[in-house]
């Protein structure tokens, strides 16, 4: 196995392809790479969240309803999630860095197709072909970490680019409304997708081409320790999971599954029981929500990186899960006790129930070999988009029935607890950090 200092010639010497991010790195490489993989979780997904900031415009210069109108955005999660163990596949045989620049790409298109969309119909296509890239970016950005980043700095890294997501929230929220005031709304998401199209291809310019595949070697979990500048070989499709793994990521899968219908259903109803049941504001029930994003962009990277260095995935997403449990719990006594707990919830929602996700994309990536880091990805993406989906809808359903939150909010304890039940039994070994 060749590593950056071997001797090498030609394209496929060590100089020109990649090595795993070291404590001997260039703190340009470190912050290019950190760059690449933010930029990817921000423009991947933030297709489904531009138009929901401009639904009021949206909906007016379409001519459509609320309806169609969120049934557009969901074919968006429905293709995500679909997609995503298909983009797994995908990545493990192209590589992350093609992967990466194709997810960015694709979402750059679909926010084209919104920009010109002239009905609904042409809206919904849009938005299901930027799901292509919603559910590519982490296959994608896991693999890159896999083979890019040396034992012992995964953790940080990939707590940092799942923060990505609530950064692109924060962006989409901040800046869409006054480029609307501005432009109109077609320019504002128009220049979102050249946004993207340029970052695509910055990555494919200035990137290292993925290590190619040499005659022998197996498939590991990464760089060894006494090895962080081991160029790591690009995976063979005869490379094939051990029951160990499978069992693993099946139970890391309906984890996500079940955490992903809690997030799903509070994100979406959590801003509107603030108003209705506890006549709240729209400001102040909206500064609620953004409390717990802003709270989970920071605890994504302490969770990641305490995973790493001190705990098994496992203790901590069965912490997490169980401590969604008692988020629950406080959205109950908000209407029962006083509606002051809503600040406490979202400051518990936001170190636990919105940050697990940095835990579990961290498990799949030092939990099975790096030949099987993108389609492991894609299982677990398949999982949570389904729950994303899932739990938005059933929510929206029992409220129109019932009219009641509380059934919401009992319904939603009962699968964190089912998912801290699960957390429990998951036992898997882990490669370790030197």
């Amino acid at each position: 196995m060749r590593t950056a200092g071997a001797p090498g010639s030609g394209p496929d010497s060590a100089a020109d392809v990649a090595t795993p991010i070291g404590h001997g790195d260039t703190l340009m490489q470190r912050l290019g790479l950190n760059f690449v993989l933010v930029s990817t979780m921000v423009l991947g997904p933030i297709p489904m969240m531009l138009p929901a900031v401009l639904a009021v415009d949206l909906i007016a210069d379409l001519g459509i309803t609320t309806g169609p109108f969120s049934l557009a955005l969901t074919a968006n999660t429905i293709v995500a999630a679909l997609f995503a163990p298909l983009s797994g596949r995908i990545t493990d045989s192209i590589g992350p860095k093609y992967s990466v620049v194709l997810t960015i790409a694709t979402a750059g298109v679909g926010m084209f197709g919104m920009a010109f969309s002239t009905d609904v119909w042409l809206l919904m296509a849009s938005a299901a072909f930027a799901g292509l890239g919603q559910g590519w970016c982490n296959p994608a950005t896991n693999k890159l970490i896999a083979e890019r980043v040396a034992a012992g700095r995964r953790g940080t890294i990939t707590g940092l680019k799942q923060s990505g997501v609530m950064f692109g929230t924060f962006l989409s929220g901040f800046t869409l409304p006054t480029l609307a005031v501005w432009f109109g709304w077609r320019t504002a998401i128009g220049l979102y997708g050249v946004v993207a199209l340029v970052v695509a291809l910055g990555i494919q310019l200035w990137l290292t081409p993925d290590a190619p595949a040499e005659e022998g070697e197996e498939a590991g979990y990464g760089a060894s320790p006494g090895a962080v500048f081991t160029v790591a070989p690009a995976q063979r499709p005869s490379v094939q999971m051990k029951v160990s793994e499978r069992v693993f990521i099946a139970k890391i899968t309906w984890f996500s599954l079940l955490m992903g219908g809690v997030v799903g259903g509070v994100g979406r109803f959590q801003v509107l029981f603030a108003e209705e049941s506890l006549g709240w504001t729209n400001f102040w029930a909206g500064m609620a929500s953004a409390l717990a994003g802003i709270v989970a962009a920071g605890s994504r990277i302490w969770w990641a990186r305490l995973t790493e260095r001190r705990v098994q995935p496992a203790s901590a997403l069965a912490i997490q899960s169980a401590f969604t449990v008692v988020a629950m719990a406080l959205l109950l006594a908000a209407t029962m006790v006083h509606g002051s707990m809503m600040w406490v919830m979202s400051l518990l929602a936001g170190f636990t129930m919105m940050s697990w996700n940095a835990v579990a994309m961290l498990a799949v990536i030092i939990g099975v070999p790096v030949a099987l880091a993108g389609r492991a990805s894609g299982i677990v993406m398949l999982g949570f988009m389904s729950g994303l989906s899932i739990g938005g809808l059933v929510a929206g359903y029992v409220y129109e029935q019932t009219g009641s939150f509380s059934v919401i909010w009992v319904s939603f304890a009962v699968c964190a607890a089912g998912a801290t039940v699960l957390a429990l039994t998951m036992r898997h070994r882990r490669p370790p950090v030197f």
